[in-house]
């Protein structure tokens, strides 16, 4: 006999965790990290202001979210020239991954 037979998975318990407080708190302060981080590396716009790197909730219907994006014109270009956000992020102790091409959507 199988260690598991059979595993039920308490959704509305998982529901109830995705979008709890306290995940939401953790996720903040992660979030904060990665953008101090980001801030860090002292990278300016072309007018010589701090690349603005900003923290905001972006709940979705299934979960708390936070999200950690550089809102300026330059930004693009920054995170392709020098991952700013996806480096912050690593330095942290993040698993990051980019989308794949090949993936099914």
């Amino acid at each position: 006999m199988r260690a598991f037979d059979r595993i039920d998975i308490n959704r509305g318990g998982v529901a109830e965790i995705l979008h709890s407080a306290e995940l939401h708190t953790a996720i903040q302060a992660a979030a904060e990290v990665v953008a101090d981080t980001a801030r860090g590396r002292d990278l300016r716009v072309e007018s010589g202001e701090s690349l603005p790197v900003e923290v905001f909730g972006d709940r979705g219907r299934s979960r708390v979210g936070v999200t950690v994006a550089v809102r300026h014109p330059a930004g693009v270009g920054m995170e392709a020239h020098h991952g700013v956000l996806k480096r912050a992020a690593v330095d942290t102790g993040l698993s990051v991954e980019g989308l794949r091409p090949d993936a099914d959507t």
